[in-house]
C-alpha cells in the first residue's frame, strides 16, 4: 500500500518593527530656602533638645517627630522594604 503526501508552498511572512514609543519625561529641580529644624510645625526639639547623634523618631502619642539618642531607646531603624 503505497501513501502519497503532497505538500503545498510555505506561505510566506511578513515582520513589520514599529518604532520604539516616545516617553516624555519632566525633571525639575526646585529651589527651598533651608529651614531650621526648629521651625518645623510637627518637630518637637523642646522635648529632648538637639545634639550630635540624635535621630528623628515619630512619636504616635503626640504626632510629632521628636528628637532622640541612640541611649534613650532607638535600637532599630528599619529603612522599610523595597
Amino acid at each position: 500500500m503505497a501513501l502519497t503526501v503532497t505538500v503545498g508552498a510555505r506561505p510566506a511572512l511578513t515582520t513589520t518593527v514599529a518604532a520604539a514609543p516616545s516617553i516624555n519625561t519632566t525633571v525639575r529641580k526646585v529651589d527651598i530656602p533651608l529651614v531650621d529644624l526648629e521651625k518645623l510645625k510637627n518637630v518637637d526639639i523642646t522635648t529632648n533638645g538637639l545634639d550630635d547623634g540624635f535621630t528623628l523618631v515619630y512619636d504616635t502619642v503626640t504626632e510629632k517627630w521628636v528628637a532622640q539618642s541612640f541611649e534613650e531607646g532607638v535600637t532599630v531603624i528599619d529603612g522599610g522594604t523595597y
